[in-house]
């Protein structure tokens, strides 16, 4: 007795063929609408505006598209994305301020948010001088 299986092209069909790429679709979904939600409630927490939430999100978009937020704790993620647009768009917020409503390390989301600005390719603005003016011979 001779079963035949398959299709007709010789290859035995593919259990769960697409069950990964859905799989992935969802996950991508499901991270997108957690962070969106994230982003929301630290934002509201810090006062920002409609504007600034949607551009946070953007960010947060663009860092799940370059997986900059695999093997990275997400709130840490949304931080660094929120104080990019403070930054781009001007807010008198500083990293320190969701450093201390995150109960987080500021050191640590400040290695977050310049690997995002660089991968990114967001140019944050830096907020006053870091080091003090250089003394010259003719200054003296």
């Amino acid at each position: 007795m001779h079963v035949a299986m398959g299709n007709g092209t010789g290859k035995a069909p593919a259990l769960g063929s697409g069950f990964h790429t859905s799989l992935g679709k969802e996950s991508r979904a499901q991270t997108l609408q957690n962070g969106k939600r994230q982003i929301h409630n630290l934002g509201n927490q810090l006062q920002l505006n409609q504007h600034c939430l949607d551009t946070a999100f953007n960010f947060f978009k663009m860092a799940v598209s370059k997986h900059l937020t695999r093997g990275r704790k997400m709130a840490h993620v949304i931080a660094a994305c929120l104080y990019l647009v403070c930054r781009t768009e001007g807010t008198p917020h500083m990293l320190l301020d969701l450093s201390d409503l995150l109960q987080v390390n500021v050191y640590i989301l400040g290695r977050t948010f310049l690997l995002l600005a660089r991968e990114l390719c967001i140019n944050a603005p830096a907020i006053g001088n870091l080091l003090p003016p250089a003394t010259t011979a003719h200054s003296v």
